[in-house]
């Protein structure tokens, strides 16, 4: 907000009417200086000339996501009725660790056939011990005992496709059980659960009954609107921030632009990865995305309201020393959200009064 030259004349004015005892501020009229006390100051807010980025950031509404390339989806392979699940939901497993186990009349069948090739197996072990014997000793022909071999290598090998078979599909070659046990195939955080005891479960149903995912990367999604799709390139710096951590700020960059613009929001999907060692982040949490354009020139720049405008000038009041603000012409350019472009006059790190007008108007009576 840009202030008129009232506030020179109000310090004067001010001063002139205040009680002799009480300290005033120092105005120099010919400089154009004014000095404060240290109790003084406190009701001026003192702010820095820095350079800033000559674009705006903006905002973005965003949520948190898996990270779709560190994430396992586990989908049953056979039906049946869920008989048991030993996870919930957020607990830490280990791979291998059964999940769950689902009673299956598959696996009823895998179990019987298994079975079945195991007796028969084991059945042409003993025939091919006792005719190696008697090849031996003159009693078995060759021809006879290449037979018996051919008959224990197609009995071996129907034991192993029905052995890999039932371990494939996680039943028991110990327990003749009928369950399905549901394998984590990776250490993890289980994520997503959609099972429970006497859940029915068929093949042909595409829904997932567990979600695996370590957490330690986490993608940010951010929906841009239409008009700030211009601005947006990949690399460019983001900063996140949630409802559930308002004080702690997640940086990181654009890794995606998606290709599709949404018909009915008018808006293009932004992708953000970010490393969640401390597991804050939380898949679906909303979050508000601060993108900052990568390549930008930096300009130098004050708080607009900082500002004062007189005869069609603009000055800022400038620190010159301890306690000691001249009053300074400046040269402004171009306005960002709350600061203004400093083309000269002034450098950047010079200390000015950012906003003092409650000073003007009480700081007289201060002791």
């Amino acid at each position: 907000m840009i202030k008129t030259s009232y506030f020179f004349a109000l310090l004067i004015l001010i001063g002139a009417c205040s009680k002799k005892e009480e300290k005033k501020p120092e105005v120099k009229e010919a400089s154009n200086k004014i000095s404060f006390t240290d109790e003084q100051l406190k009701y001026v807010q003192i702010d820095t000339a820095r350079s800033i980025p000559a674009m705006d950031e903006f905002a973005a509404v965003g949520e948190v996501s898996f990270d779709e390339n560190n994430v396992v989806r586990v989908y049953p392979i056979v039906s049946g009725s869920v008989s048991k699940v030993n996870v919930s939901l957020g607990d830490y497993i280990k791979k291998g660790e059964i999940l769950a186990t689902i009673l299956s009349t598959d696996i009823s069948t895998y179990q019987r056939d298994y079975n079945i090739a195991k007796a028969n197996f084991e059945v042409a072990e003993s025939n091919l011990a006792r005719s190696t014997e008697l090849f031996k000793s003159g009693m078995l022909s060759a021809k006879e005992y290449a037979e018996v071999q051919k008959d224990f290598s197609n009995d071996q090998s129907e034991f192993n496709e029905k052995k890999q078979i039932l371990e494939l599909y996680g039943g028991s070659s110990k327990e003749l059980d009928a369950m399905f046990r549901v394998v984590a195939p990776r250490s993890g955080y289980i994520v997503e659960r959609n099972i429970n005891e006497g859940t029915q479960i068929r093949t042909d149903n595409a829904m997932n009954i567990f979600t695996i995912s370590d957490l330690e990367t986490i993608w940010v999604w951010a929906n841009v609107h239409e008009s700030d799709m211009a601005k947006v390139s990949e690399g460019d710096l983001v900063t996140v921030k949630t409802i559930a951590y308002p004080d702690k700020e997640f940086k990181g960059s654009i890794k995606k632009i998606g290709t599709m613009l949404d018909p009915q929001s008018r808006v293009i999907r932004v992708r953000t990865e970010l490393v969640n060692k401390d597991g804050l982040l939380k898949p679906e949490m909303f979050a508000n995305v601060i993108i900052t354009p990568k390549n930008l020139v930096r300009v130098l720049a004050v708080p607009q309201t900082s500002i004062v405008l007189e005869n069609n000038n603009y000055f800022v009041m400038k620190e010159v020393e301890h306690n000691t603000f001249e009053k300074v012409k400046v040269l402004v350019g171009k306005n960002y959200n709350q600061s203004t472009e400093i083309k000269g006059g002034i450098k950047e790190g010079d200390r000015i009064i950012a906003e003092g007008s409650l000073f003007v108007l009480t700081g007289y009576n201060l002791k």
